[in-house]
């Protein structure tokens, strides 16, 4: 494993135990929200109570397949609620972190899918995949962590039986989180109507004044991978795959907006949840009338033969 893989490893294979054994972790992620979890639910699927899962269960997949491949499976959430959800029978995973793998392969063993959920280490960019093997592929959130996207496109099309589907859900927004100029200037304008004690991390009392978008140098120190090469993903996907369905839902402000302050916004205080949903809305509007682009996207694919 290079240096930088190493680097990769580590922060995800703590980011995975940290996922697994804490809830702390939901306050930070817009994408956790309850209340941002709805607006997104009824931007991919239309309905604020039907996740990207439960949709793809409903619409693609009425009855259950039989082999399935989660891609960058962290702690193995994914997977789990797949089966759970009845979408496929069993599972192989697959993560570059092998602390990820060991909590994933704990806590399928935890709620009785350790038989059926198969863990193995593998670096995205140089995996090989069993030809016709699989009848869906899911990658949540891992194929802004790759570079080699072009091999990866053509291994998962190889991999997927006649009528098989890939699941994507995804970044697609700027790579090494570079984003544009209006998109800071309107991060901040938010943040400067936000009252102060919705802008401190609840942990820490660090107040969240501006937001500066950081070097990409500094990103790639962090994590050699992150959204290497997002903005590339899109046209990567469309080149080796015909779209059945698309998606788009935003993320373009509130992902960083969000990140660390989330948990200040009460579901159970009514001014909370008017503002988020708002902020929300505003952010909903900007991307429909392409003021800005859509940072993230949901996409059901299939193989082009």
């Amino acid at each position: 494993m290079s240096p930088a893989d190493e680097v990769t490893s580590e922060l995800w294979g703590r980011k995975a135990r940290e996922k697994s054994e804490t809830e702390v972790w939901k306050g930070c992620y817009w994408q956790s929200h309850p209340l941002t979890s709805r607006h997104i639910n009824r931007l991919i699927t239309g309905d604020e109570e039907e996740d990207w899962l439960g949709f793809t269960k409903q619409r693609f997949f009425p009855e259950r397949v039989g082999r399935g491949l989660s891609l960058g499976c962290g702690h193995g959430a994914a997977e789990r609620d797949a089966i759970g959800r009845g979408i496929c029978a069993e599972f192989d995973a697959l993560d570059i972190a092998e602390e990820a793998l060991e909590v994933a392969r704990r806590d399928a063993e935890e709620v009785g899918l350790g038989d059926r959920i198969h863990y193995r280490q593998a670096d995205l960019n140089t995996v090989d995949l069993q030809p016709g093997a699989y009848d869906v592929v899911i990658a949540a959130q891992v194929l802004h962590h790759v570079d080699a996207l072009e091999r990866l496109a053509e291994q998962v099309a190889g991999s997927l039986r006649p009528g098989g589907l890939f699941v994507v859900h995804e970044y697609i927004g700027p790579s090494r989180f570079q984003w544009l100029d209006k998109t800071q200037e309107l991060m901040n304008r938010m943040l400067d109507v936000l009252p102060e004690e919705l802008k401190t991390h609840p942990i820490n009392g660090f107040v969240k004044e501006r937001m500066d978008r950081a070097p990409a140098e500094e990103i790639a120190r962090v994590d050699p991978s992150e959204s290497i090469r997002s903005d590339e993903i899109v046209a990567t996907l469309e080149s080796r795959f015909d779209v059945l369905y698309r998606a788009d839902f935003g993320g373009t402000l509130l992902q960083f907006l969000l990140a660390d302050i989330a948990a200040n916004f009460s579901e159970d205080d009514p001014k909370d949840v008017a503002l988020l949903d708002l902020m929300s809305l505003f952010e909903e509007v900007l991307v429909a009338e392409r003021v800005l682009p859509s940072d993230f996207a949901f996409f059901v694919l299939s193989p082009r033969r």
